[in-house]
Order: C-alpha cells, then sequence, then structure tokens
C-alpha cells in the first residue's frame, strides 16, 4: 500500500495520459458526535501531459464503517469524490501534489469531512418526520381570518 503517486514521468509526451491506481490507509476520526473508521481507500489518478503541466483527474473511492443515527448500529457507507484540475508547477497544496506526487492519504483525510452524511441511516430505516397536514392553520392565526375582505 502506498499513498504516494508519481504523477510526472519522464519520456511523456504532449498528450499522452497515463493511469494510477493506489490503495491507501485513512486514520479514524470523529465528526458530527460519531465515530468513522476508513476501512478501504482506493485512488484513481489519470494525468495527462500538457505543454506547460500536467491535467489531472482524481477519484477517490473510500469504504467507512460509521454508526447509524437511528438505531447505532454499525453502518458501512461507500463513498466517492474526487478533484479534477491543471498542475502548472511541481507542487499545488490544494490537490496534495509535492514535486509531482500526489499524497492520497492526504487528499482523503482533508476532503472526507465534506463528504461524510450529516445523517447516517442503516438500510431499511429512515428519518422520524412529523405528520403534518399542509393545510392545517396554526390555531394561533385563527383570528386574522376576518380580517382581510377578499378571503384570498
Amino acid at each position: 500500500m502506498t499513498d504516494l503517486i508519481p504523477l510526472k514521468r519522464p519520456g511523456l509526451e504532449v498528450g499522452d495520459r497515463r493511469e494510477y491506481t493506489a490503495s491507501f490507509a485513512v486514520e479514524p476520526f470523529d465528526l458530527y458526535g460519531r465515530h468513522h473508521e476508513v476501512t478501504k481507500a482506493e485512488a484513481r489518478a489519470a494525468v495527462t501531459k500538457l505543454a506547460e503541466g500536467l491535467h489531472l483527474d482524481l477519484k477517490i473511492t473510500a469504504t467507512m464503517l460509521t454508526s447509524c443515527d437511528r438505531t447505532l448500529e454499525p453502518v458501512e457507507l461507500e463513498l466517492t469524490f474526487g478533484d479534477s484540475g491543471f498542475l502548472s508547477g511541481p507542487n499545488n497544496d490544494e490537490v496534495c501534489v509535492q514535486d509531482w506526487e500526489l499524497n492520497a492519504t492526504q487528499y482523503a483525510r482533508r476532503a472526507l469531512p465534506n463528504e461524510v452524511p450529516m445523517q447516517v441511516f442503516k438500510p431499511g430505516t429512515e428519518p422520524v418526520r412529523i405528520a403534518q397536514d399542509e393545510d392545517e392553520v396554526d390555531p394561533r392565526w385563527r383570528g386574522l381570518d376576518d380580517l382581510f375582505a377578499s378571503g384570498f
């Protein structure tokens, strides 16, 4: 398992495209009052050589173990996220590139909190919703019924 993906290789010509895959580990983290453990993470990077840099297409797939907000039972989530953009130089902090090497672990650690849903429900369970009649008027407003003569 390696979390560094080399993006620039000698001998690439303008327009050449290479694809790389790497499996890596991500440390567990706490978010929204729940513990999240990444059980599997894989990065797929496609790099296209351009005249003045590289174009990077990055896709991360992470399998995460967390708990259901309703039952508190374990739930496994599969999250897919990524980035696409132009790299004009050997370093880009936004996508965790240093010396033309993509640090997949660092990128995933930064991006995962934005990808985790605020509420997680085990398959077959749903959030509790209060049944309300949309046409029912709050009784506190009934005194205003006769205020307007038009009766809209």
